[in-house]
């Protein structure tokens, strides 16, 4: 989700929006529910834990002074993982190395999202790549993947003057987002 999105939902759950708050379950309980599956929990502490996590939000976000710093999933999630491993320590389920366990491993398993969500962002940019022209497909990875300064590329291509070199990019760049906007 970009952060307009973000801010868009922000507000609907400000203004008390029904459908604010169903998009809020529907994009982010699930990684909350496995985490806390994967931790000692049950499918109910999991819906308890994050119920409790959007009263916290709803009434941070009511705060004049409310900035968000991170995703929305990042900062309910963060809610969510603070109350659960509370809950753990107050019932005596885990102890201090296992909750240090429990951090590390769910570092881990962020890092493996967004290394797959990095895959899965720079096969979509190669797809997207192999449905345009291959003159703009030559102009865009000489500019953006190897770095090839304009000039450089100007001469390459026998472009008279960084007037057409800086309008072939403009077109290059319109093609591949005609492209990404249509899927």
């Amino acid at each position: 989700m970009n952060g307009v999105c973000e801010f868009a939902l922000v507000e609907g759950l400000r203004s008390g929006e029904a459908s604010a708050f169903e998009l809020l379950y529907k994009q982010y309980y699930p990684p909350v529910a496995r985490f806390i599956r994967r931790n000692h929990g049950t499918e109910g502490d999991a819906e308890d834990v994050f119920q409790e996590s959007v009263v916290v939000l709803y009434q941070k976000i009511l705060r004049p002074d409310f900035q968000l710093r991170s995703t929305l999933k990042t900062f309910l999630y963060g809610i969510a993982r603070n109350l659960w491993l509370k809950k753990l320590r107050d019932d005596k389920l885990i102890t201090t190395d296992e909750e240090e366990l429990i951090t590390l491993q769910d570092r881990r398993d962020a890092l493996s999202e967004e290394t797959a969500s990095d895959e899965m962002r720079e096969q979509q940019v190669h797809a997207w790549m192999n449905r345009i022209t291959g003159h703009c497909r030559h102009v865009l990875k000489s500019i953006y993947f190897r770095e090839e300064p304009i000039t450089d590329l100007m001469s390459t291509m026998g472009w008279k003057n960084l007037h057409t070199a800086a309008n072939q990019k403009y077109k290059c760049i319109q093609q591949l987002k005609k492209v990404s906007e249509n899927g």
